[in-house]
């Protein structure tokens, strides 16, 4: 076979493909509020003469790791979950450090827990990863049980700052994230009603439906019992109206070769413009169209419909039922439940990695299970080598930007300011390629690290969390583990 014309090797593409910039939009008031949580305790804990506790306060900071747009309702829960277990696990790698084969079991355990849980719930975020790093990283500063009770409690403070800068949203827009899917779906819907009688009517069909599913859930997981709000009610029969409405395209108008009336979908734009409490009076613009297709009518029938449930009060109640915790856990806590499969092969991997350190005595060898914590936070194969690559790539151009920093020996207030600019810029290019953040990742745990010598394992421990946590978290992470 001529040279020319032999196959490219397997491994290129894929080595390609791990430096490929996704398309994303730039997060910058998750990357803000990420950078104010872990560099503002850091500052007050300088202001009161003490650097080491501002940093121990500031792993309670990572809690906002943890924040997507979900409903304020289950945000608030995973927030709660996320910053006392992360206390926790400080508290046990404090009282486990002078006993190494118990602290690799508690790691294997941590692991596998926190990963089930995610797992089981569907719960979007870096599972694991901060728990388990967190557990390791304080099995390696000073020994001294007599703190624990101290470092979980600074790591507390950090961790509702967190929560609360999180939730604060809540008190402006209570519903934000449900409307926000709500008003997706229906514009979906409009997308959809103008593909009918095209050739896009199949790719429109299933987008419509992906988003759908998504808005429905979304909805169930914000769902207050003892909270009862029109606005919401209206969110759930406008989506139960969105499925009758696919219903009946499916079953009557899809297979026509002319598109439907440009009115149809001119009325589904309005309903989702006006789902937003403050754009109801935008529903007043909803023009039903002239039809004799009876399958037309009902149609906009059904959209007026969705005008009138804006527009109206409601006076029905909506129940909905969800499956206990128990049953979720139960369903999931089976030997071909690839939740429970995934989470005990992170637990043993953790533990025999542990012990392997451990075995071969080397100078913080929590490292080594910390390194294998990142790698297996990948969903697939194919992402865990991605992973691996784009985090020696950016480690070692991190390097030589670290050391131009330290060269000038950064110290005092300089910390916490480089702390929030590195965590800002690492938010902020996480969502295009690991990569290029962690060319910020790098230096600022080096920078903090080598800052001075009297934190040195605080600083290590505040911020290679930081660094671990980029091989997980995403910005559209979608994936429990």
């Amino acid at each position: 076979m001529n040279k020319l014309t032999q196959p490219e090797p397997v491994f290129l593409p894929l080595l390609k493909q791990a430096f490929v910039l996704n398309k994303s939009s730039f997060p910058w008031s998750k990357s803000l509020l990420a950078g104010l949580c872990s560099a503002l305790p850091v500052v007050i804990g300088l202001l009161f003469g003490s650097l080491q506790y501002g940093l121990l306060a500031g792993i309670g900071g990572f809690t906002y790791l943890y924040v997507f747009h979900i409903p304020y309702a289950q945000r608030a829960k995973k927030l709660f979950f996320a910053f006392t277990g992360i206390a926790a696990a400080v508290g046990l790698g404090t009282l486990l450090a002078t006993y190494p084969l118990a602290s690799a079991l508690m790691v294997g355990l941590i692991g596998m827990t926190v990963t089930f849980i995610f797992g089981a719930l569907k719960i979007t975020g870096p599972a694991a990863i901060f728990f388990v790093l967190v557990f390791l990283l304080s099995t390696g500063m000073p020994i001294d049980p007599g703190l624990a009770p101290l470092r979980v409690g600074l790591v507390l403070l950090g961790g509702i700052f967190s929560w609360c800068v999180a939730m604060a949203g809540f008190l402006f827009n209570p519903h934000g994230p449900e409307t926000a899917a709500v008003k997706k779906a229906y514009a979906e819907l409009a997308d959809f009603l103008e593909a009918v009688g095209t050739d896009r009517f199949s790719e429109q069909r299933h987008r419509f439906v992906s988003v759908l599913n998504t808005a429905e859930d979304t909805l169930l997981a914000g769902y207050i019992p003892w909270r009862k709000i029109d606005h919401y009610k209206r969110l759930i029969l406008l989506i139960h109206q969105a499925y009758d409405l696919y219903s009946d395209i499916l079953e009557h108008v899809h297979e026509q070769d002319q598109p439907l009336p440009k009115k149809l979908s001119k009325m589904a734009r309005v309903i989702s413009d006006a789902i937003d409490p403050k754009g109801v009076k935008a529903v007043n613009k909803a023009e039903l169209p002239e039809s004799n297709n009876t399958h037309v009518q009902q149609l906009a029938q059904k959209l007026d419909r969705c005008v009138r449930i804006q527009k109206e009060p409601v006076v029905q109640d909506i129940k909905i039922t969800k499956p206990s915790l128990l049953t979720v856990f139960a369903g999931a806590f089976d030997k071909h439940s690839i939740v429970f499969l995934t989470s005990v092969r992170f637990g043993i991997v953790l533990t025999l990695a542990a012990i392997i350190a451990i075995s071969f005595d080397f100078n913080r060898s929590y490292w080594i299970p910390l390194s294998c914590a990142a790698v297996m936070s990948g969903a697939t194969i194919i992402a865990t080598f991605h992973r691996a690559i784009q985090r020696s790539a950016g480690t070692i151009l991190g390097i030589l930007i670290a050391s131009s920093i330290l060269f000038f020996q950064p110290e005092s207030y300089m910390i916490p300011l480089l702390i929030f600019l590195f965590t800002f810029l690492t938010e902020l290019a996480i969502v295009f390629n690991y990569a290029v953040a962690a060319l910020f990742i790098t230096p600022n745990a080096l920078l903090l690290a080598e800052s001075t010598t009297q934190m040195h394992t605080s600083l290590f421990l505040h911020q290679h969390v930081w660094s671990m946590y980029s091989s997980e978290v995403r910005s559209d992470y979608s994936e429990p583990f």
